[in-house]
């Protein structure tokens, strides 16, 4: 997780999630689109480190069961499951 400090440089997770979850309030966007526009905006690649730092910051988790960002509750429930059972129970 990121550490506390006094500003953030633009492609610090703090600042890739704060100013996606600005840009995705002022856009018809997703959260997930407008954490991958800032990041890439600023260098970062969808997927790396940083990223999944990021969209975990702004609530979106990656899941590797689903292979996706989810809402902290359904990764919950996605990581209860078995990785080879996880996409069957969440097909609907």
């Amino acid at each position: 997780m990121a550490t506390k400090l006094e500003s953030y440089p633009e492609d610090h997770p703090v600042g890739i999630a704060l100013a996606g979850m600005a840009r995705a309030l002022r856009s018809e966007d997703t959260l997930i689109d407008a954490l991958a526009t800032q990041a890439e905006c600023v260098g970062v690649r969808f997927g790396s480190e940083a990223f999944d730092e990021a969209a975990e910051i702004a609530g979106l988790p990656y899941c590797r069961p689903l292979d996706l960002y989810l809402d902290r509750d359904t990764k919950r429930r996605a990581d209860a499951f078995h990785f080879s059972e996880a996409h069957l129970a969440f097909d609907s």
